[in-house]
């Protein structure tokens, strides 16, 4: 479930046998929340597919972002989505994204940045982990970057 307020949700599994109470993927700890920023997307389109990311049976919540310097998220995935193309080779959403990323660095929070678009309108020098969506739709992609990013983060959160 996707979430649009940035309050952290909660998660309780007191019948649930614990194996390891020191991962927190079988204890009864809050869900990794996972932050979704968005760059020239519709909050409303993001929302209807949003209903169906995984939550791997409330490990993982979902919101989009409002507060950029919100601090409850563990991970923070950039959806870039190239300008309009009437401003040539300059992308304003791809600049903001790779200033967020160059922010978020030395943060303790996982940041990567999801772009779909012309990646010749990107700039030269790119800051933090990228991903070119190509002709994927982007939500196939969150998927993969969940997939390959965040639930080893949450296999491996003490």
């Amino acid at each position: 479930m996707i979430y649009a307020t940035t309050r952290r949700s909660s998660f309780d599994v007191s019948d649930a046998e614990v194996p390891d109470r020191r991962n927190r993927m079988y204890t009864n700890a809050s869900p990794l929340l996972v932050g979704l920023r968005l760059w020239g997307f519709d909050r409303p389109k993001v929302r209807r597919w949003g209903e169906n990311l995984p939550t791997l049976g409330g490990r993982l919540a979902w919101e989009i972002m409002h507060d950029p310097d919100d601090d409850a998220v563990d991970v923070v995935i950039h959806l870039v989505r190239s300008s309009a193309t009437a401003l040539g080779s300059f992308c304003w959403n791809c600049v903001g994204a790779n200033r967020a990323m160059h922010d978020a660095r030395h943060g303790r929070v996982l940041n990567v940045a999801i772009f779909s678009g012309d990646a010749r309108r990107l700039p030269a020098q790119l800051n933090g982990l990228w991903v070119m969506a190509g002709q994927r739709p982007q939500e196939d992609i969150v998927h993969e970057v969940v997939r390959t990013l965040v639930v080893p983060r949450l296999a491996n959160a003490r």
